[in-house]
């Protein structure tokens, strides 16, 4: 029987560990927390509960097909709550309120500004085309450079329009600044700009708009408790507080991994689900490495950061389930961001999931969320100085905005910036997102799922392809399923 290693019990890892423990194959996970889900796990403080990380839920399909190889159900595994309305857009001026329902879309649209909807449902109908398009490219590794001679990839080019930035193909349908922020904002979603983000990444929203959106009772992190339950009911061995020293290689060939406890444990296969990042640079000899040397990774390209505050309070707001507060200067805020800068006019984003699920908090209480996109640390921010001021700033601006006392509800609350995602989570720079989704480092130009440096080493996560997000780190488990037999 082929014995597997997985390093991580992420989402992507967990996922593969399910996938492969249905082929007969004797799979390790080692994690190094006391807890699976690694930058989306469950974060509890006294009696409330947090995700740690992701709190969007879409193309619950690639999950769906997880599950279902696996010979399980995803929606009767988990209870999934559909969201309407998807999300609350709070601009200076005006207030979106999105719905599921693309028809309620355009009267809003409308609304604001007449001929926006028809705008908005031409939109539509081309990312419809698009995603119909990139499918069969996010399905299969993309190895070479020579796929892009592919048919299915051929067929896509025009669709896709890959040179052009995000903002640009909004702007082809409508030049109003608000409605391009509307439909844009889910580029943070890869760690980008809009300004930055090809625009074959305009399907994401459409993804939301027409497919909806999740919440998962208990949170998102119950997707990672679910599938560690159901990797080790399919006989998988999860081996929790396991940190990894490093990967056992020779020849250029990965023969198992080596723990902090110098317990050395030898595999068929290795599959590495840690930070890619930070992993290159700290758990394989520099000497076995050329194209993702330390080095090299210092030249890659990285997504933004984030400064993440988490509050337990003692009272329930009226906060939507999922809203967003875009900064007076929002052009300004992203333009900053992609300079490794911080701004003093804060875009932010609320996440109120005990509005809707009780089980988070005590009755009468909430676990409220807030995430601010920051720069990672190639920044010159100081984040243990500026982590404060950043605070105080938001908790200011939703009390001003909003017309409520947060500070004197308060029982616990945590913050997380960029040094301690770095320090405490091990993502390299801080770089929630991993690596940047550019043309220059998507597809061939991103690592591979089977690794091209060393032979049994394969890659699950945000840092293979197809890249960044749930949706597509469960398509990379799904990639590596093909490639392991």
């Amino acid at each position: 029987m082929k014995k597997i290693v997985i390093i991580g019990a992420g989402p992507g890892g967990l996922a593969a560990g399910l996938l492969l423990t249905s082929k007969g194959f004797d799979v390790h996970i080692y994690e190094k927390d006391e807890r699976v889900g690694g930058r989306s796990q469950r974060l509890t403080l006294g009696d409330y509960h947090f995700d740690l990380g992701p709190t969007f839920l879409m193309y619950t399909e690639i999950l769906e097909n997880v599950f279902k190889k696996v010979g399980y159900d995803l929606f009767k595994s988990l209870e999934l709550i559909q969201l309407d309305p998807l999300y609350k857009l709070r601009f200076e001026k005006h207030t979106f309120e999105l719905s599921r329902y693309p028809s309620e879309n355009y009267r809003i649209y409308e609304h604001y500004k007449k001929g926006l909807g028809y705008d908005y449902q031409k939109w539509l109908k081309a990312q419809e085309r698009k995603l119909k398009k990139i499918r069969p490219i996010l399905e299969k590794p993309f190895t070479s450079k020579w796929l892009y001679l592919r048919s299915d990839v051929l067929n896509a080019a025009f669709e896709l329009r890959p040179f052009k930035s995000l903002y640009r193909h909004l702007s082809d349908f409508n030049r109003d600044e608000t409605f391009i922020h509307t439909l844009s904002f889910q580029a943070k979603y890869l760690g980008m700009s809009s300004f930055e983000a090809p625009s074959i990444f305009s399907f994401l929203p459409y993804l939301e708009h027409r497919l909806g959106l999740y919440h998962v009772k208990g949170g998102l992190n119950q997707i990672n408790e679910k599938m560690a339950e159901l990797f080790q009911k399919n006989k998988g061995h999860l081996h929790l507080s396991s940190p990894v020293k490093n990967i056992l290689i020779e020849d250029q060939k990965a023969l198992g991994i080596v723990l902090e406890s110098g317990e050395e444990i030898r595999a068929d296969e290795v599959v590495l689900n840690a930070d890619f990042s930070y992993a290159m640079s700290k758990l394989i000899d520099q000497k076995h490495l050329k194209k993702y040397h330390p080095t090299a990774l210092n030249k890659k390209k990285y997504s933004v950061s984030t400064m993440m505050i988490y509050l337990g309070l003692n009272q329930t707001y009226d906060f939507s389930h999922h809203e967003i507060v875009f900064s007076k200067d929002y052009k300004s805020f992203l333009e900053n961001l992609m300079n490794n800068q911080t701004s003093l006019d804060l875009s932010y984003y609320l996440h109120n999931p005990s509005k809707i699920d009780q089980t988070l908090a005590k009755p009468g209480h909430s676990a409220l969320y807030i995430l601010v996109p920051v720069p990672n640390l190639r920044g010159e921010e100081d984040f243990e100085t500026e982590k404060m001021r950043i605070y105080e700033s938001v908790i200011h601006d939703i009390e001003t905005r909003y017309q409520v006392d947060i500070k004197k509800h308060i029982e616990v609350q945590k913050i997380i910036t960029p040094q301690n995602w770095q320090d405490d989570y091990h993502v390299y720079l801080g770089a929630v997102f991993n690596l940047s989704h550019g043309l220059d480092q998507m597809l061939d130009k991103r690592p591979h799922n089977q690794f091209e440096e060393i032979k049994h080493l394969y890659l699950v996560g945000g840092g293979t392809h197809p890249g960044s997000g749930l949706p597509t780190i469960y398509q990379s488990a799904l990639i590596l399923d093909k490639l392991i037999t």
